[in-house]
């Protein structure tokens, strides 16, 4: 609750008080927030607005004085818009740098009431350390203003590789928030905030994709990771803070990320991560019109193991899908889920006994999806007797690789038979 009369004193002292009083007044005064201002009478932010600008205006006699005065018009927020000019006036290359920060704090804090001074803070980014650059790019996307002037500034800074990872994630951030548009830019903060060793700049690439349409691929999958797995507890909830303004739950999310398993990159990894949660999406994706889907789906299934049991039934289905690659991930899931080796090799025998035209026989493809089911019957082991006859046709194919592996598969099975 505001002290009126405190607020009164300080602001006398200001005006008529010696540089001890005031230095006291400008502290007591800085430790105001905004939300304390914002319910300040109109009166009281008059006079203390006429007594801070008397200060900017008193130039190099009051420098000592400078920061702790724009700190406070930038506590201010948007009601320190008479202050603008001397504002504007503290971003001149001879201002010390950190009233120039602090300036183009309070700038930003004033939102789109500070659009005049775009141009001003555009020419700061053309020859600025790196702190008030980034500074700079953040009081441009709390303003608001995405004209030609800001797209072309921050497009420039985006391409720039001169910059350092700290500038391109901040002014990634304003790009997003303003929606401009520009090549890389998902990719770059995706990929920070899944892979990056640097906290702060996942953390930063978190804030930038909550700006950012859902339903681009990636964005959501990049959020769910982090929410479920970033190794920085505190990153976790700003991730998840992303998710909600997005309006998506995690159960919304995973949907969504199983919609996305042909585009995404992260995708798979999410849902992994989602573990039992994903099982309602991923059993919804056996379903999908994408083969690439169902084949992504099944395999995460089967990655999951015993947790995905509940997806047995449609899995088993899936063993009939029209798709080659989708049932053998079927049947591989279908075996790390239940080790069932009754219904699972002879969905194997039949795929290695499918027909293939004699223009691919020598094939690449032929090759390695061949291989893939003799490896998938090697590993299941003596259970997998069954397939021993098939194995053995494999075992005198013309190619090298394919023969090979069915007498490897064979040996793993039941050494006997290769004696």
């Amino acid at each position: 609750m505001l002290d009126f009369d405190k607020i009164h004193h300080d602001i006398r002292a200001l005006q008529n008080g010696k540089d001890s009083s005031r230095r006291y007044a400008l502290q007591s005064l800085k430790q105001l927030d905004e939300k304390t201002w914002a319910a300040a009478p109109r009166k009281v932010i008059h006079s203390l607005l006429d007594a801070l600008q008397r200060h900017l205006q008193n130039g190099a006699k009051q420098t000592l004085f400078r920061h702790e005065v724009v700190t406070i018009l930038g506590n201010l927020g948007p009601r320190s818009e008479p202050a603008l000019p001397q504002l504007i006036d503290m971003l001149r290359d001879d201002i010390a740098d950190g009233i120039r920060d602090a300036a183009a704090i309070a700038l930003g804090k004033m939102g789109r009431k500070a659009r005049i001074a775009v141009d001003p803070l555009i020419n700061v980014l053309a020859n600025c350390r790196t702190s008030l650059a980034i500074q700079v790019v953040r009081s441009l996307s709390e303003i608001g203003c995405a004209d030609e002037r800001v797209r072309t500034a921050l497009n420039n800074l985006w391409l720039s590789s001169a910059q350092s990872p700290n500038i391109q994630v901040q002014v990634a951030i304003a790009l997003c928030k303003l929606n401009i548009d520009t090549g890389g830019l998902l990719r770059f903060l995706t990929s920070t905030l899944v892979a990056n060793h640097d906290a702060c700049l996942r953390k930063s690439a978190a804030e930038a994709l909550a700006w950012c349409d859902a339903h681009e691929p990636d964005v959501v999958p990049a959020l769910l990771v982090a929410a479920r797995n970033d190794k920085d507890e505190k990153i976790r909830p700003i991730a998840e803070a992303g998710l909600a303004r997005l309006r998506l739950t995690q159960a919304k999310a995973i949907h969504l990320c199983a919609r996305q398993l042909k585009e995404s990159a992260y995708a798979e990894t999410a849902l992994r991560n989602c573990g039992a949660l994903a099982m309602p999406a991923l059993i919804a994706a056996l379903g999908s019109a994408e083969a690439d889907v169902r084949e992504k789906a099944a395999r995460i299934l089967g990655c999951l193991g015993e947790t995905a049991a509940v997806a047995v039934p449609a899995l088993t289905r899936a063993l009939r899908d029209k798709d080659l690659l989708v049932r053998l991930a079927a049947a591989k899931g279908l075996w790390n889920i239940t080790k069932n080796s009754d219904v699972v090799v002879p969905a194997l025998i039949d795929l290695l006994g499918r027909k293939w035209a004699s223009a691919n026989d020598a094939g690449e493809s032929r090759r390695r999806y061949l291989q893939t089911v003799i490896e998938a019957l090697q590993r299941i082991g003596p259970p997998a007797k069954a397939a021993i006859k098939a194995l053995r046709d494999k075992a005198r194919d013309k190619n090298r690789h394919i023969s090979e592996s069915a007498l490897s598969a064979l040996r793993g099975i039941e050494p006997v038979v290769t004696k």
